[in-house]
């Protein structure tokens, strides 16, 4: 196996991201009131306080699998 890269190509990936580095320079992301109100009712909610139980960062999760363990799979022969 040949795991040797092909220095024109290093160069042309590594020149990319130096021109993607300075193209995220200017970039400005502005965000309005009402999103930012948005963010501070999120933030506000009770298991987004510190000490929060966050052990289940998807609480969907137990529902989820709740419905799936139910399930068997289906041949996609008829």
């Amino acid at each position: 196996m040949n795991l040797r890269l092909d220095p024109g190509l290093a160069r042309r990936r590594l020149r990319a991201l130096r021109e993607a580095t300075e193209q995220a320079k200017n970039i400005r992301i502005e965000l309005t009131e009402d999103y930012l109100r948005l963010i501070a009712i999120v933030e506000a909610l009770p298991e987004n306080q510190s000490g929060a139980d966050k052990s289940d960062r998807w609480l969907g999760s137990r529902r989820y699998w709740d419905f799936v363990k139910h399930g068997r799979f289906l041949s996609r022969r008829p």
